[in-house]
């Protein structure tokens, strides 16, 4: 919000803008290209989810109740010793992770922004 003028709230309250209008037509398009970029960067994330929060809850639910990517990898890692298969899925998961943000990126190109790269 820093590198919007001060000129271009004063100018619209001179010409009769509201609050709401001034948030509408000239904050929210500043903040546009740092939303694109933090949603590229989180979909990203779409595949972890509170790990450590379903394997702490999921004795009160019962273990098939609760069952993500994460706590099955944790399953058959750590309790059954399936380590290379366990390596498997993760870099399964770590590239689909990386074709969601260069997908989502993408998006961002299409809408006009810059995303994590420039074009």
């Amino acid at each position: 919000l820093a590198a919007v003028s001060p000129d271009l709230y004063e100018a619209s309250a001179m010409d009769g803008a509201n609050r709401w209008r001034r948030m509408w037509h000239i904050t929210l398009p500043a903040l546009r290209p740092v939303v694109a970029l933090l949603l590229v960067l989180q979909v990203g994330n779409a595949l972890t989810v509170g790990f450590e929060q379903i394997l702490l809850q999921r004795t009160a639910v019962g273990p098939g109740a609760s069952e993500v990517l994460d706590t099955y990898v944790w399953n058959v890692g750590i309790t059954n010793g399936g380590f290379s298969y366990v390596a498997a899925v993760g870099i399964i998961k770590g590239i689909f992770g990386l074709l969601l943000v260069l997908g989502a990126n993408k998006v961002a190109h299409r809408m006009g922004e810059q995303g994590v790269y420039k074009q």
